[in-house]
């Protein structure tokens, strides 16, 4: 699930057997049932996967409400997202909406909806885009 067509386009290319649909992370119960009129997309999921898409939301609770509505009883996600930064210029090159994430205050915000929340930062890898970089994280829930 994408909110860009592009990226789903990208992602069809690279991995032929999966079936993208169009939908926001902030709504995902609600994108899931626009695409079953029109695509044979399952209620709920063993994992939920989101790389870099957290910092370009709005309502961060709200994404982590609906991957936990969307999971299945036993089922895990996983986050890979920008750790804290200062490049202030993401926010209109890219259009972030957030400067990468504080992990003890998205922790925090996590656990209102999963039981086991774990966060790191991944030490060695980052994003890199214009010259210019920042550090990621990864976030288990369950």
């Amino acid at each position: 699930m994408d909110v860009t067509p592009a990226m789903l386009k990208v992602l069809t290319r690279k991995i032929s057997n999966i079936m993208p649909f169009l939908g926001i992370a902030e709504n995902i119960p609600g994108s899931i049932k626009q695409a079953q009129k029109y695509l044979l997309v399952p209620d709920k999921y063993d994992a939920v996967i989101s790389t870099l898409t957290l910092h370009h939301c709005l309502d961060i609770a709200k994404v982590f409400e609906g991957i936990n509505d969307v999971l299945e009883e036993n089922g895990k996600a996983v986050i890979v997202d920008l750790y804290e930064h200062s490049i202030e210029e993401f926010r209109k090159e890219m259009g972030d909406v957030h400067l990468g994430f504080n992990p003890s205050a998205v922790r925090t915000l996590a656990e209102k909806f999963f039981s086991e929340v774990y966060v790191k930062k991944i030490p060695g890898m980052c994003c890199e885009c214009s010259g210019r970089s920042t550090e990621l994280f990864l976030m288990a829930l369950r």
